[in-house]
């Protein structure tokens, strides 16, 4: 078992994971400032100066452990059409170069292509925003040069799935090592309608192109970015299943998963605290669930400061370790593909155990946010 985490840039956090030797090997460092941009539904409103993004990573590689350039954007909007965009693109492959990345995280397939060509000794990495849920997509970006992909959160509870792909990347032939990596803690809604909507605003939020730059600067619309997470708290408010659907696993079956060939595991950080962080790895480590899931589940979140978030928290369904055991041992992991129907029956059969928010909270939250989806779907009073 080894974990790649993705988090805020937080120094004290790697010293720690070193000191308890935590079997952690990787830390995902998402480029500040960087003209592709990021995709990541998890970065934080603003995002660190780029010394602060040099030196995060300097205290990484000291600590022996391997930095992942993070460049995971799915869309530029089209500025790559742009001679300015493309030299701003080989002058960032040359800072990362000089700054000794060896691992590289991308989205985009022309992305991909890009770094392949001007980067060759660079290990790629495929972001779980491209949707790598089937084979036939599995392959095509083994093929055109990823060597490592992170599947996306929908296919984690389908077993024949999980199988197929491995033995896909048995068969390949190609020199390079090959290998899947698993999320283990992202709360987002299984089957998600935002999905790409989601990935493509945070990669222009954060694109900063000489072709058009700050985009989150220069919007006159309040809180424009928030929209798909305004959705999908509403839903999950709305039907807690969403929070037993959505594709996490837990300590109480990652066993299931090595036991299957699966032995690298991406856990999301952001926002957590390092006490909360180190004892998450440990109860992955030892299998143990003893507290509520909910505290494990990083789920993005609005950033607009109208976001009531001890409200937010008070309103979710309590995930206790009990029914979680049980949830867990029951589910129907080896369906071939488990359809959203044989989902939701497996799932409502454990919701009725499971301690619910305070109504009259919960009541609250979705009527904010269903005020505010409503101000930003009018598009009249977002200034």
């Amino acid at each position: 078992m080894k974990f790649i985490i993705d988090g805020n840039c937080n120094k004290e956090l790697i010293s720690l994971i070193v000191r308890e030797e935590l079997p952690v090997t990787h830390v995902i460092v998402h480029v500040p400032q960087n003209p592709i941009g990021n995709s990541s539904i998890l970065l934080p409103k603003v995002l660190p100066k780029f010394k602060e993004f040099e030196e995060y990573t300097k205290h990484i590689r000291d600590q022996e452990l391997i930095p992942i350039a993070g460049i995971d954007s799915t869309c530029q909007g089209n500025f790559e059409a742009h001679m300015q965009q493309y030299k701003a693109v080989i002058s960032l492959f040359q800072t990362l170069k000089e700054l000794e990345f060896k691992d590289i995280l991308v989205s985009s397939p022309n992305n991909l292509g890009f770094v392949k060509e001007n980067l060759p000794s660079m290990k790629i990495y495929l972001s779980y925003s491209q949707y790598v849920t089937s084979l036939n997509r599995a392959r095509i970006f083994f093929e055109i040069g990823a060597e490592s992909i992170i599947l996306h959160p929908d296919i984690i509870r389908s077993f024949q799935m999980l199988k197929n792909l491995l033995k896909l990347k048995e068969k390949l032939n190609v020199s390079r090592g090959l290998d899947y990596i698993l999320p283990l803690n992202l709360g987002c809604n299984w089957g998600c309608i935002h999905w790409y909507q989601h990935h493509n605003m945070q990669s222009h939020r954060t694109l900063n192109s000489p072709v058009f730059n700050d985009q989150h600067k220069i919007s006159d619309v309040r809180d424009e970015f928030d929209y798909p997470m305004l959705y999908c708290w509403k839903k999950r408010l709305q039907e807690p299943i969403n929070f037993l659907k959505a594709g996490w696993i837990s300590p109480d079956n990652i066993e299931l998963y090595e036991e299957l060939g699966y032995k690298d595991f991406l856990l999301f950080t952001n926002g957590f605290s390092n006490e909360k962080i180190l004892q998450i790895i440990k109860s992955y480590q030892n299998k143990s669930l003893d507290k509520d899931f909910q505290e494990f589940l990083n789920i993005p979140e609005p950033y607009g400061d109208y976001w009531l978030g001890s409200e937010v928290k008070n309103s979710k369904i309590n995930l206790s370790p009990d029914v979680m055991k049980e949830f867990c041992t029951t589910f129907p992991y080896n369906n071939h593909y488990p359809t959203e129907h044989e989902i939701d029956i497996h799932c409502r059969n454990y919701i009725e155990k499971l301690r619910n928010g305070k109504n009259q909270k919960i009541e609250q939250v979705i009527n904010l946010i269903s005020n505010k989806m409503r101000e930003m779907e009018k598009g009249v009073k977002g200034g």
